[in-house]
């Protein structure tokens, strides 16, 4: 099977950037500027329920953190300063039970573009692509586009993850009508591996191939 890389939805153009959707798993702790927001996850698939803190530690950085079975684990990402922190959103991409975590890292009027983490058994990485750059996903596009992002089950047990990078064909016509692509991953061990790209043309947002939901890749009791 030929592998390629993860769709970079910044390529769509005419997108003003910018609406911040509100995650998925709350935060248990008020986003005050440079105090920590909390999620909890089972990021080890062992059924014991881990608390994952996130915190502005400078312009435009943050740090992810979780202690695991006594060990301290973190990373630092990229973040927008200019609006209140958000908690992780708690998923599960490939219905493995060990939970991913889904990170703001900018947010516009009306996109939010987000990467993702996933725990490795001792440390806390980004989920890359086979081209090994870390993912970036988006959300949201107001009428000038439709992104976002959604998991389907598969016969056999575990998931896809799959993306949805369109854009509308004339923001003046009615009905509207995106057209884009929908890719289907695999993720295995923190690394995503393309199954396939399904080309969208000219179709209305009702159409199926257009269809995200962020919450159907929620982790089993999150």
């Amino acid at each position: 099977m030929k592998h390629t890389g993860i769709i970079r939805t910044t390529t769509i153009t005419g997108v003003v950037a910018a609406l911040s959707l509100a995650a998925i798993v709350p935060a248990l702790a008020s986003p005050a500027s440079g105090d920590p927001v909390t999620t909890v996850a089972d990021l080890d698939g062992d059924g014991e329920i881990e608390t994952v803190s996130a915190q502005l530690t400078g312009p435009d950085d943050q740090v992810i953190s979780a202690t695991v079975h006594g060990v301290f684990t973190s990373i630092h990402l990229g973040a927008d300063s200019s609006v209140p922190l958000e908690a992780p959103r708690v998923t599960d991409l490939n219905g493995d039970g060990r939970a991913e975590l889904i990170v703001t890292q900018s947010v516009g009027a009306n996109t939010t573009f987000f990467t993702a983490l996933h725990y490795d058994g001792r440390n806390l990485g980004q989920v890359v692509g086979n081209d090994s750059k870390p993912l970036s996903v988006a959300e949201g596009g107001g009428v000038a586009a439709h992104l976002g992002y959604q998991c389907t089950p598969l016969d056999g047990g575990g998931r896809t993850f799959e993306t949805v990078a369109a854009e509308a064909d004339d923001v003046g016509a009615d009905p509207l009508t995106y057209s884009g692509t929908r890719t289907v991953y695999t993720l295995r061990d923190g690394a995503l591996t393309t199954q396939k790209t399904i080309p969208i043309t000219n179709r209305p947002v009702t159409d199926p191939v257009l269809g995200t939901d962020a919450a159907s890749c929620d982790q089993a009791g999150s």
